[in-house]
């Protein structure tokens, strides 16, 4: 069959990846903790783009650009997802088997020529790297994926990436049973038209599915933030606050004990003006990690301010708070032993103990 330019096709999908790219571009400016992943998402899309315009512009005259570099450019952009999409989810390192498989087809690629007799090679070289690209993506980043988005993500990434993985797959298949036959993207088949609407749905599904991700990531990062103390990385008073309500809610369904600690570190001013406000620091860190050590999964503590600390004992009666209370302040004079001993802080701490009551009118009361 002779060649029969598609550009219309080709140059429709360009411009959209290449909107896609700028979208990341823009992107890669503003968010500094996924910047990495990002720039690597927006070359895939610039180098595909750019890849896929040169296919449109392929005519008789086979030049090595739009025929060997197109392929060339598409493969390089291919890697690049990859890469972005492992940094993105924190899965294992592929860059060596990336190398590995990269740089011999890359190779090859660069190697032969744009003529027609070479053209069976060149497809099933550059179909069978994408596909085997895009389904160990889809491999490595499976599990994390799962775990922090759940199915959404597997609906908006991993289905349609495997499908785009096994369509490729079978056009690689299609080419090897049909040497004879160069199956070249600009050849208007039906097999590379249902593989152009493929490609055209994909992007789509994997540029709106990450950056759908991107900003799931970013509130849950914010709503963190805005609910945590920088310093000791507990529950802020704006945490506690909830969680105190939600706590006093669950007395008055059950009525089964509520106890909270007020933990005060004795004489922080003196801490401060002694040892300075950066030992003062780390004596708030210390005290928050040994709270958070001696406490039951159902229990919180968080920094009520200053050097106050909360904490939220459900189902726990007042002599139980008691035993923890002073297990505490024995804790942590045994960790912070009398400066006259030539190491330590000296600090001490002080506990107050409340337990639910029918007469209480509500949590702030308690």
């Amino acid at each position: 069959m002779t060649d029969v330019a598609i550009p219309p096709t080709m140059w429709l999908l360009a411009f959209q990846l290449t909107l896609y790219a700028g979208a990341w571009a823009v992107c890669s400016m503003l968010l500094r903790e996924a910047r990495l992943a990002v720039a690597h998402w927006g070359l895939f899309m610039l180098l595909v783009g750019i890849g896929l315009a040169l296919v449109g512009g392929r005519d008789d005259s086979r030049q090595w650009l739009a025929f060997n570099g197109a392929n060339l450019l598409v493969l390089a952009g291919f890697a690049a997802m990859r890469r972005g999409s492992e940094r993105f989810m924190a899965a294992p390192n592929s860059d060596r088997e990336q190398l590995l498989t990269l740089l011999p087809g890359l190779a090859l690629m660069a190697l032969l020529g744009p003529g027609q007799d070479q053209a069976s090679l060149r497809v099933s070289l550059a179909y069978g790297f994408e596909a085997f690209v895009v389904l160990r993506t889809m491999w490595s980043i499976g599990p994390p994926l799962r775990r922090e988005f759940g199915r959404p993500a597997v609906l908006a990434i991993l289905l349609p990436g495997l499908l785009i993985g096994l369509l490729l797959a079978a056009a690689t298949l299609r080419q090897l049973l049909n040497w004879q036959q160069p199956l070249e993207l600009q050849t208007n088949l039906v097999s590379n038209l249902g593989l152009v609407a493929a490609f055209l749905a994909g992007s789509a599904a994997f540029n709106v599915g990450f950056m759908a991700m991107l900003v799931m990531r970013l509130v849950v990062t914010l709503r963190q933030a805005s609910q945590t103390d920088p310093l000791t990385g507990l529950a802020n008073r704006r945490a506690l606050d909830q969680a105190l309500d939600v706590a006093w809610q669950g007395y008055l369904r059950s009525q089964q004990p509520l106890s909270l600690l007020m933990v005060d570190v004795d004489h922080f001013k003196q801490i401060n003006d002694r040892l300075g406000h950066a030992a003062g620091d780390q004596v708030l860190v210390d005290l928050a990690k040994l709270l958070q050590r001696n406490l039951r999964r159902i229990d919180m503590v968080g920094r009520q301010g200053g050097e106050e600390f909360l904490l939220l004992l459900p189902g726990s009666d007042e002599s139980q708070a008691r035993v923890l209370a002073e297990r505490l302040r024995q804790q942590v004079v045994a960790s912070a032993p009398a400066p006259n001993t030539g190491h330590g802080n000296g600090a001490t701490i002080s506990i107050g103990i409340a337990q639910a009551r029918q007469g209480d009118r509500d949590a702030q009361s308690l």
